[in-house]
């Protein structure tokens, strides 16, 4: 496909409500374009925890996220959607093209790309970690300081100490049991966790059986090594007291900052700074023919979870197919 080649609907961003959206766009016989700024698909899934177990998709007891990556990318582009990878998108203007008017969408590989719709899919928009406030910690990066698990044997036998209270700290102590060295060290400056009850209780049982090391409240005030990540020192700010923990591998998992980037700037009603407010009934962002679904997209009493995120993709494809072709909302069932 060229690049002014024209399509039905342009989907922004390649995660997995991406995907779906490219799925039912396909269904229903819609030429589909993605561009996707990261270099892969898959999203924020396949970049930040491929090897995490994820318990709540619809239809998958348990499944790791990079198999679901792959199973959605089966799905999604089976109808033959042309995918373009490392390009971040800029610009959005409507453009008359022999008396139909389209969407053109301009992106940073210079690139203009037509459709008569566009949904958007961008997750949390472009991210970025959130950051201890250590003196020097940019130094450390690639040297022992991690800011996500790509592959957990990367942790083979490597003493890890994992920073932080939500989800993501709890499920990566936990989730390296039985492949890092004993004891994982867990630190968090608040005594209580923001992670599910259920993990919190998986990890004070291991606590209890000499697996895992629950610090709290401490802060890590400095990273030691020669060249690479060899220890850290902590704070018991309870206490007062400092403690100095061998450590090969430091994994700050803090969360991360995002922002919607140049779509921000595209005159579409906003949600906060970082979310795109829709219609609920329709995925419909206040421009027309701008649709939005997945956890970029915001309306009362919405939920951000993986499988809302690919109902929403159904909800938004249908309702742009209707705008665009003047078709019912409702797609024919795909069973034979």
């Amino acid at each position: 496909m060229a690049d002014s080649d024209v399509v039905d609907i342009a989907i922004l961003g390649a995660g997995t409500t991406g995907l779906a959206a490219a799925y039912y766009a396909g269904h229903r016989e819609c030429s589909v374009r993605i561009i996707e700024s990261l270099d892969r698909i898959g999203g924020q899934v396949a970049t930040l925890y491929p090897e995490k177990t994820v318990f709540d998709v619809a239809g998958h007891p348990a499944i790791q996220g990079q198999a679901l990556v792959d199973l959605c990318a089966e799905q999604g582009l089976q109808y033959g959607a042309d995918v373009r990878l490392g390009e971040e998108v800029e610009t959005l203007e409507g453009v008359d093209v022999d008396g139909e008017h389209m969407l053109a969408i301009g992106t940073s590989a210079g690139a203009t790309y037509r459709s008569r719709a566009v949904i958007i899919t961008a997750g949390h928009g472009a991210f970025e970690p959130r950051k201890l406030g250590v003196a020097g910690i940019d130094a450390w990066e690639g040297r022992g300081l991690h800011y996500a698990v790509g592959e957990k044997e990367a942790f083979r036998d490597k003493a890890c100490v994992v920073v932080g209270g939500g989800d993501s700290a709890l499920d990566w102590a936990l989730g390296l049991e039985g492949t890092a060295a004993r004891p994982v060290a867990l630190v968090h400056r608040r005594e209580r966790f923001r992670a599910m009850e259920s993990s919190v209780a998986e990890a004070r049982r291991l606590a209890d059986e000499g697996a895992l090391r629950i610090l709290t409240p401490y802060e890590v005030r400095e990273i030691h090594g020669n060249g690479r990540v060899e220890a850290v020192t902590l704070e018991n700010t309870a206490a007062g007291t400092l403690e100095r923990v061998d450590c090969d591998a430091l994994l700050t998992l803090l969360g991360y900052v995002s922002h919607l980037g140049a779509v921000k700037d595209w005159g579409l009603e906003l949600h906060g700074s970082r979310k795109i407010r829709v219609d609920p009934m329709t995925g419909r962002t206040s421009h027309p023919r701008v649709y939005a679904a997945g956890d970029v997209a915001w309306h009362p009493g919405k939920i951000t979870l993986i499988t809302v995120g690919m109902a929403e993709a159904a909800i938004a494809v249908n309702n742009a197919i209707a705008e665009i072709r003047g078709d019912k909302v409702q797609p024919p069932y795909s069973t034979d």
